[in-house]
């Protein structure tokens, strides 16, 4: 058996080949275990990015519900929220609460980091390590469309804000990002403003995030929706057409980000059918990739996903998460309503150690 003073001499290798296999609750309690140990799991993106990588073989459903009344929305008080980890075999992995500053109106999450946007507050949360941080932001001024994601090649968290200008424009939206550190948590970031949005980008669909570009879908209306884009390293917007789909009539028509790429779901009702649109990059076309049967059931919405997950997420009218794996072609049911007491619209996330305090806070 290993003793105490034994353990530092693992090779490296093998420790973060071991360790990135474990889930993060035991990861945390391993801090104590000693000094380089503690460094490897607060400090090293390194190790915290292998870790990611292997999370996302599990991804989490993370729900929210209101423990207070939820007359927030009217006087802006305090209310308390809980916030619930499940995993896709419907059971409760963590469960925790923070006390906000009001309703959340705009919760999305990118990799294992969370967005809890409220009217006039915005939360950056950790649900692995239970850290919930308020982003520094100018008082009474109201927050509305918010964008979040990742750049690998900087190593940077991005959140983007859109709004109307107080004063009157010629009716395109101001914009604002705030960038943090992967490793140095939310208090290192600042706001800086990039310019107009040549849109206006519509608030009922939640924003993805895939491969450093942040879509949302455009109030241009049902016949000619677009969807609009922001690339993170160049700060530009862009907009793209819909797939063309004249010869079907679709009850709902979604995007998210499947296997590494932009997609669009559409359901027929008629034929009982979902189809999948994939946005081949290069050169912006789209391609019909899957054409998946789900009679009888009945789906209501899409589950947001990251761009690496390779199952999409739908919520029936039957109460019912279905999960179904493009690579499997096999629908499976995710008992997840037997957690929860009320439902809220869940996102999609990583187990990881990314810290979203400073260091040292």
């Amino acid at each position: 058996m290993v003793g105490m003073n034994e353990i530092d001499y693992f090779p490296r290798d093998l420790t973060i080949e071991i360790l990135s296999r474990l889930p993060v609750k035991d990861l945390c309690k391993f801090r104590c275990v000693s000094k380089s140990w503690y460094k490897l799991l607060t400090n090293d993106m390194e190790f915290m990015a292998r870790h990611i990588e292997r999370s996302k073989q599990t991804p989490l459903l993370l729900v929210r519900r209101y423990l207070s009344d939820g007359i927030g929305e009217v006087n802006n008080s305090k209310i308390t929220i809980e916030l619930t980890s499940i995993d896709m075999q419907g059971d409760v992995t963590d469960k925790f609460r923070k006390v906000i500053d009001g309703p959340v109106h705009t919760f999305i999450s990118c990799g294992p980091l969370s967005i809890l946007c409220c009217m006039y507050t915005l939360y950056v949360c950790n649900p692995s390590i239970r850290q919930v941080v308020r982003v520094p932001y100018r008082p009474n001024s109201r927050l509305y469309n918010i964008g979040f994601g990742y750049l690998p090649v900087s190593e940077e968290y991005k959140i983007l804000h859109m709004f109307y200008p107080s004063f009157v424009g010629n009716g395109k939206m101001g914009c604002e990002i705030f960038s943090f550190s992967a490793g140095k948590g939310v208090n290192s970031g600042s706001w800086r403003t990039i310019g107009d949005c040549p849109f206006s980008a519509w608030t009922d669909e939640y924003p993805v995030c895939v491969n450093g570009t942040i879509y949302w879908a455009l109030s241009s209306g049902w016949k000619d929706k677009s969807i609009l884009s922001l690339d993170l390293e160049k700060e530009e917007f862009s907009s793209i057409s819909y797939p063309i789909h004249e010869s079907k009539k679709y009850s709902f028509l979604e995007y998210v980000g499947l296997m590494g790429a932009l997609c669009v779901v559409g359901f027929s009702g008629e034929a009982s059918t979902m189809d999948i649109w994939m946005l081949k990059d290069r050169k912006k076309i789209w391609a019909m990739e899957y054409s998946i049967n789900l009679f009888p059931l009945c789906p209501k919405f899409l589950i947001p996903s990251d761009d690496h997950s390779e199952e999409i997420l739908v919520h029936m009218e039957q109460r019912d998460l279905i999960c179904y794996g493009l690579k499997s072609q096999k629908l499976r049911r995710i008992g997840y309503y037997r957690a929860m007491r009320t439902y809220n619209k869940p996102c999609l996330y990583y187990g990881g150690l990314t810290p979203v305090h400073s260091n040292g806070t």
